[in-house]
């Protein structure tokens, strides 16, 4: 048998593309105007993400509608390849509503609500579409006061004896509260490959707003955000792959956090507002280019040594940080450390009011220091 011609190749893969390009299907999500029995075209869009999600077939594509609309509901990624997730200005949102009525009466201006044990036994509430933690985070774990010392606006969790519901307390109106009882917005589990998302938005998740777990490689996310949530905006683990582009991650725990054996590369991004650290590596390769971190925490960049969560394979951190601004948000100088092992380098950028701390290596270029010259000691 004859061996095939470069051109009976060529056109065997071109009549692939046209076949695959022919069976993508666009799927259409509305959950105002939808409905799971309906077919998922645009003119009968499904009602809730994840039967798109199940659904979909490699090269298909995603639509949440309708434009800028809030979802209560969360989307999760496993086994998919080639599928892409058009938001379309669309919030993936934690929190769920709470009816201004039926509230116990306990003090004036003080009344509670028996709900279910969150998960993680996090608590985040929502005031007219402003989140309150009550200083708490995975990293500060502190009590709530007591009901009846709260202030106006303020919130205590109080877990019942059978630890499968507990006591909601709030000091102040009963009205235009929301509680949060998702884990994240968008999460991905298992193995997938070749995944885009666009204009898509996740606040106030009881973990991470991108949670990012397994062996996902090829994540590309544009136009995206992820803030007040109660851990992480945006956090891949395992030995995920992922890049972003124009994001933005602010009032979280951490902005970012990619650990493990993960990759991360992010392009015009922004950090900011968290309650620990922006932007936190730990093991993997990572890249910042062109980003803005604005530090108001107690740590601005942190890289570190992660490992596999199963097999404790170490890996030891490296980042370049490129043409980006890392500064502290006030007058509080705040840390950049580097520790053993890992190494960072620095083209172009600029540091200001930043502290750094370096047990590893770091390698500078063009980068300045409170506006001198910065030669790494």
């Amino acid at each position: 048998m004859k061996p095939p011609t470069f051109l009976t190749v060529a056109l065997a893969l071109a009549a692939l593309v046209s076949v695959t390009s022919l069976a993508a299907a666009e799927w259409f999500v509305n959950p105002e105007s939808g409905a799971d029995n309906n077919s998922g075209v645009k003119a009968a869009p499904l009602k809730t993400a994840q039967l798109a999600v199940t659904r979909a077939k490699p090269g298909d594509t995603i639509h949440l509608l309708p434009e800028g609309a809030v979802y209560r509901q969360m989307i999760m990624l496993a086994g998919k390849t080639n599928l892409t997730i058009e938001g379309h200005g669309v919030t993936l949102t934690g929190a769920d509503t709470l009816p201004a009525d039926g509230w116990e009466m306990v003090a004036p201006g003080l009344h509670r609500r028996q709900l279910p044990r969150t998960r993680f036994d996090r608590h985040l509430l929502i005031r007219d579409g402003k989140m309150n933690r009550m200083g708490r985070s995975p990293s500060v774990n502190i009590a709530f006061p007591a009901p009846e010392a709260l202030r106006d606006g303020e919130f205590a969790w109080v877990l019942q004896p059978d630890e499968k519901t507990g006591w909601l307390y709030v000091r102040g109106s009963t009205a235009g509260l929301e509680w949060s009882v998702r884990d994240a917005g968008l999460a991905t589990g298992g193995t997938n490959r070749s995944l885009t998302v666009r204009n898509l938005h996740t606040r106030h998740a009881l973990n991470d707003g991108f949670n990012i777990h397994g062996d996902c490689r090829e994540l590309r996310c544009f136009n995206i955000s992820g803030y007040e949530n109660f851990d992480e905006g945006f956090s891949a683990h395992d030995t995920c792959q992922v890049w972003v582009t124009d994001g933005k991650f602010w009032g979280n725990d951490n902005a970012v956090a990619d650990v493990n054996l993960c990759d991360s590369y992010y392009t015009r991004c922004e950090f900011r507002g968290s309650v620990s650290v922006e932007v936190l590596f730990q093991g993997g390769d990572h890249r910042l280019d062109d980003c803005r971190i604005i530090a108001s925490g107690k740590t601005a960049f942190s890289l570190s040594s992660g490992g596999h969560p199963r097999t404790k394979e170490t890996s030891h951190a490296r980042c370049v940080v490129a043409r980006t601004d890392l500064r502290s948000a006030d007058a509080t100088s705040r840390p950049l450390r580097i520790a053993e092992h890992n190494a960072a380098t620095f083209n172009g950028s600029r540091l200001q009011g930043i502290a750094v701390s370096n047990r590893g290596r770091i390698t500078a270029s063009e980068t300045t220091l409170d506006g001198v010259p910065w030669p790494p000691r």
